[in-house]
């Protein structure tokens, strides 16, 4: 922000013709603050207005003061350009409303942007917890089509265990009928195998 009184900048701004909305733009891009360039506007105008009063006093006979000495001092005094300056500063005149209105726009439009950027920002940020709760569901249904087929799996590997063992339990069995009887024809054909090989060597 600038330190000095824009006030120079403003007289050579005017003098150029351009309008005070004008002014504070070139000034705020200047870095000058609002209450520096109303303050500057204000006292320019005023000054002005000061200027612009009647500075010549009424001419009175030589003798006027000795002759009425005492109507003069019973007379109200007449008003003085301070109080005019005063009166001045108090009314506010079209360019100075003018320049009230220019800041308040300017910081109208500020806030208006700044609501703007809040309502972006919400609005964005409304679509990224949409997006995160469609990713959470799809990452839940996920691990739920996981989950149940490893569970399908184990149960398919459980049933053919069951079967396995079904079958092998039924091998048993079957072993369990047929080997005593294998073994017996294996002895069987074991002594007819000897009574042959005696025979023979007789």
């Amino acid at each position: 922000m600038a330190s000095e009184s824009p006030i120079n900048l403003i007289r050579s701004m005017k003098q150029q013709g351009l309008s005070n909305r004008d002014i504070i733009q070139n000034l705020t891009r200047q870095g000058f603050s609002n209450t520096q360039i109303f303050d500057a506007l204000n006292h320019i105008d005023t000054k002005n207005a000061v200027e612009s009063s009647p500075t010549s006093l009424t001419s009175y006979p030589p003798n006027f003061e000795n002759n009425n000495k005492q109507n003069v001092q019973s007379s109200p005094p007449p008003p003085s350009f301070q109080a005019e300056a005063t009166n001045n500063m108090t009314n506010f005149n079209p360019k100075t409303e003018e320049l009230i209105e220019t800041i308040i726009d300017e910081k109208w439009e500020e806030l208006i942007k700044d609501i703007n950027k809040v309502i972006d920002w919400k609005n964005r940020s409304e679509r990224r917890i949409q997006e995160l709760e469609v990713q959470v569901k799809n990452l839940k249904k996920s691990f739920e089509d996981l989950h149940n087929a490893v569970i399908g799996k184990v149960s398919e590997y459980d049933k053919h265990i069951l079967d396995v063992g079904s079958e092998i339990k039924a091998m048993e069995k079957v072993f369990s009928k047929v080997l005593p009887r294998f073994t017996e024809n294996v002895h069987e054909l074991s002594r007819i195998t000897d009574k042959f090989n005696k025979q023979d060597k007789i």
